[in-house]
């Protein structure tokens, strides 16, 4: 775990860090995992075959929460001796899926929950921003996910790709509140125990509960259990925002 910051040069190092975690070039997670894309497959006509295979696979469990080999190859219009060329297992498949899904969820976080947005928008509607954008994610994804999830225990590819994408996940919550607390927007404690409840709080956005159009009650319940976790409460004024049920 992280010191907690609590000197003025701690701070000051720890924003030097942060800003360099978030100003270099970032490994994402298309980086880390790629197979869903490319995988190990030689010629062009290949690679377009597959990544319309991953494509296949997400689409029906985006639908219905399932897939047979023979549904995606008959959506893809190949043969379901293709499907296994490019997979062994449809756990395999999965995992591509997977993939692609996790990569999509690392450009969420790239997009919302920067130090930019954070001091344009202030703590309260940077959170807010972060669950609407998560909620409308889930929304599409969260079959994919629940597929996948309900795999991981059996299989290694599947479990390689949720950790890899949870721990750039924290490297990143890490990095923000680290600056967050310099700046004085997010409350002191040490930053990775702040990052971990954050990352609860936010992986409970995947439930039906939340994801209904009439949740906005339960959404906004959620914002602020996530902002009176982060919040610096000595530095909110009068003015404060008030987030109620809509």
């Amino acid at each position: 775990m992280c010191p907690a910051l609590s000197t003025t040069r701690a701070e000051s190092e720890s924003l030097k860090d942060a800003l360099t975690k978030l100003d270099s070039p970032r490994v994402s997670v298309d980086e880390l995992l790629g197979t869903a894309r490319t995988g190990t497959v030689r010629t062009e006509r290949s690679r377009r075959t597959r990544t319309a295979l991953v494509a296949g696979v997400r689409d029906e469990l985006r639908r219905s929460g399932t897939f047979t080999a023979d549904s995606v190859a008959e959506l893809v219009g190949c043969s379901t001796a293709t499907f296994y060329g490019h997979f062994a297992t449809k756990d395999d498949a999965l995992a591509s899926a997977f993939e692609l899904v996790l990569i999509d969820l690392d450009s969420t976080i790239d997009e919302t929950l920067t130090i930019d947005t954070l001091e344009d928008n202030g703590l309260d509607t940077t959170i807010e921003m972060w669950v609407d954008r998560q909620a409308e994610f889930f929304r599409h994804e969260s079959l994919v996910f629940r597929a996948a999830l309900a795999r991981l225990p059996f299989h290694r590819g599947i479990r390689h790709a949720y950790r890899e994408a949870e721990r750039l996940s924290m490297d990143r919550l890490v990095s923000l509140i680290l600056a967050g607390q310099t700046v004085g927007s997010v409350r002191t404690g040490d930053p990775v125990e702040l990052a971990e409840a954050f990352l609860v709080l936010s992986q409970g956005l995947n439930n039906p509960h939340v994801l209904r159009p009439d949740a906005n009650a339960v959404r906004a319940h959620l914002v602020r259990a996530i902002i009176a976790t982060l919040a610096n409460t000595m530095t909110r004024g009068d003015d404060e925002q008030t987030h109620r049920p809509t």
